[in-house]
């Protein structure tokens, strides 16, 4: 796959990965066109659920060469998030280059032969066709389609259901007896809205997995722990471990172990996951947390949650909906729940329609999603890029340097290798993802704790030092201090000089 005549390209989405990709290609010189469905730039941010937000400290969820205004709230509001996204457009001159309520509805090989796609639009009520060299799909790794379980008996129900994303205020749980359903950042952040309005909440889990809380012992910033070197090579090794990482899961496996045990015994601790709930269980996930920090409902609670747990405002059940009756819902633990509104924080669904069967045939449709080398691209579709499919905890970042990446893939400042060789680079992903990652829709874009291997391979695809920490302590810092989007400023900025040959040959 030779990408450097590429000069047109498409991008399908104008939410973070959109508008990071167009910015980083329209410094290179490339005329970029991207599409966006809804009436208003910002993807998941442009149309959020009630008291939606940032769920991490605000200096890790921003664009590393521009920074959020200062005063900006931590864990940042939806609202103010959505704002820094028009700015952004403003401020690299996105926006004369998106188009609003522009739907893909099919991508199609050119028909002409030339390296490319050709992308069908639904706009303005008519259907059209352009052509592209490159088309990138930065629609994020779910779409706006809800995930909608098929519970028996709904059809009987007298109260209200709805999903997170019809939730927009607090408005339809004023007042109500209310059964949230599920247990990610959606689903307890309905759960909360709930106790501020409604006469009862509960909470329906199937399994509770291990919170992050966003200060460790309520003192330390989660990233301390959780975002540097030192727990990245303690978590699972990575698809290619290196020496260091293979030594520590070798002889030094039960200093692992109780590092992993530690972290669960201060999680227990200062969460209270022993409090007894409903039926007399409590919130003491099954898996270990190493490997339940992979798993899909990864999240970051509010404080206030577990307090409400233990009050019992928020009453939780570790089970499941067996069926809707006429005035509540049926577990299968036995229970009845007498209940008027039910929330289904039961997240989204990927959509990828606009492909083609033999091109959704050729990522794989397996359970658990599909594999692409270096998380972006199948060689038996050139010309065709993913961005923003990967989930880490900063997506943010890793969407930066994908988009660098690309941008470096382009100008010819490195080479991609054979397709047999990626083919088995994407064969042992699977492979090695399936031996020991929890199960999930979207496992195959999954990295979590390997952000950061992740990321130095991205860096050392491109020539650039993966090691970015700098001053007199570097070598500690790359250790023990967390690495956070502004590490990468240059790097994403397209102006880094490490003292080795110019990255740029003009």
């Amino acid at each position: 796959m030779d990408l450097r005549g590429v000069q047109h390209v498409g991008i399908i989405g104008a939410g973070v990965a959109g508008l990071a990709t167009a910015k980083t290609l329209q410094a290179e010189g490339l005329d970029c066109t991207i599409f966006e469905r809804a009436e208003r730039l910002g993807g998941v941010w442009a149309d959020g659920y009630s008291n939606f937000g940032v769920q991490v400290q605000k200096e890790l969820y921003q664009f590393p060469d521009w920074p959020l205004p200062e005063g900006t709230p931590n864990f940042t509001p939806g609202p103010i998030f959505q704002k820094y996204l028009e700015d952004y457009a403003d401020r690299f001159q996105i926006r004369s280059h998106i188009r609003l309520g522009a739907q893909v509805m099919a991508l199609t090989p050119r028909s002409d032969g030339t390296p490319g796609w050709t992308v069908s639009i639904e706009e303005s009520g008519g259907l059209h066709h352009e052509d592209f060299d490159l088309v990138v799909i930065a629609t994020g790794l779910y779409s706006n389609v809800p995930n909608l379980p098929d519970i028996p008996g709904q059809q009987e129900f007298e109260g209200e259901v709805l999903h997170i994303s019809q939730v927009k205020t607090r408005a339809p749980l004023d007042s109500k007896r209310v059964a949230v359903l599920g247990y990610g950042k959606s689903a307890t952040d309905a759960a909360l809205e709930a106790a501020a309005v409604a006469d009862d909440v509960h909470i329906v889990l199937r399994e509770p997995h291990w919170p992050v809380p966003r200060n460790l012992a309520g003192i330390l910033p989660f990233k301390w722990g959780m975002l540097s070197r030192f727990t990245g090579a303690l978590a699972p090794p990575y698809v290619r471990p290196t020496p260091v990482v293979r030594w520590l899961h070798g002889l030094g496996k039960p200093l692992v172990w109780s590092f992993w045990r530690l972290v669960e015994c201060l999680l227990f601790i200062q969460w209270g996951l022993g409090t007894r709930i409903a039926n007399g269980k409590n919130l003491v996930p099954l898996k270990p947390v190493d490997v339940d920090c992979f798993g899909e409902a990864t999240m970051l609670p509010r404080p206030e949650l577990y307090r409400l747990i233990r009050q019992g405002r928020i009453v939780a059940h570790r089970t499941e909906i067996a069926a809707f009756t006429r005035d509540g819902i049926a577990l299968r633990d036995g229970d009845t729940l007498r209940v008027n509104c039910v929330v289904l924080g039961t997240g989204w669904n990927s959509d990828y329609s606009f492909l083609s069967n033999e091109a959704r045939e050729t990522l794989g449709t397996d359970a658990d999603g599909f594999y692409l080398y270096r998380h972006m691209l199948h060689p038996d579709l050139p010309n065709l890029i993913f961005i923003g499919r990967t989930s880490t905890f900063l997506n943010i970042l890793t969407y930066c340097l994908q988009a660098r990446w690309l941008a470096e893939l382009i100008a010819g400042r490195f080479g991609l290798p054979g397709r047999e060789a990626m083919l088995a680079e994407i064969a042992q992903l699977r492979v090695w993802k399936r031996g020991w990652m929890p199960f999930s829709a979207a496992r195959g874009a999954r990295l979590q704790l390997h952000m950061l291997y992740y990321h130095d391979e991205l860096l050392r695809d491109f020539g650039a030092n993966p090691l970015r920490k700098r001053g007199i302590f570097a070598p500690l810092k790359e250790l023990f201090a967390p690495y956070q989007p502004s590490d990468y400023q240059a790097i994403v900025a397209g102006d880094w000089d490490d003292g080795r040959a110019s990255r740029r040959s003009e």
